[in-house]
C-alpha cells in the first residue's frame, strides 16, 4: 500500500481505484448516463476520500457542471455525491474532475483494482 505524507503526523493512503458506469443525477432526477474512474485514499483523521475523473456526453456534462447536489447512482447501488473541482469547464469538454463524498467503500478491498465491466455507457 502507498503512503503519502501531507503533514507531520497524517498519513494518507492510496486506497486503489473503482471504474464503472452509473446514473448521474440533480435534484432527484437522472439526468444522464456516465463512467467514472475514482481513486481512494484514507483521511487523516479517519474515513475515507476520493477524486477522480467523471465522463458523460458534451451536453450533459454542461448541464451539470458547477450545480450542488449532483450525484452518481452506480450500477452496483452506491450513491455517490460529487463536487466539480474545476472552476470551469472547456467547451465540448466530455470529462470532469471531481471531488467525491458519501457510499464509498471502506475496506482496501473494495477499492484494490476493482473495474466494474461493461461497455462506454456513453457511447465514446
Amino acid at each position: 500500500m502507498r503512503s503519502v505524507a501531507t503533514q507531520a503526523n497524517s498519513i494518507v493512503r492510496y486506497l486503489g481505484r473503482i471504474a464503472g458506469a452509473g446514473s448521474v443525477m440533480s435534484g432527484g432526477e437522472i439526468v444522464a448516463r456516465a463512467a467514472y474512474d475514482f481513486d481512494g485514499f484514507t483521511a487523516p483523521r479517519g474515513g475515507v476520500m476520493s477524486s477522480g475523473e467523471l465522463k458523460l456526453a458534451p451536453s450533459d456534462l454542461k448541464a451539470v457542471f458547477g450545480i450542488p447536489g449532483v450525484q452518481l447512482l452506480t450500477d452496483d447501488g452506491r450513491l455517490l455525491d460529487l463536487r466539480f473541482s474545476e472552476k470551469e469547464l472547456h467547451p465540448g469538454a466530455e470529462v470532469a474532475h471531481v471531488d467525491v463524498t458519501g457510499d464509498l467503500p471502506s475496506s482496501p478491498a473494495e477499492w484494490r483494482g476493482r473495474i466494474d465491466e461493461g461497455a462506454d455507457p456513453i457511447g465514446t
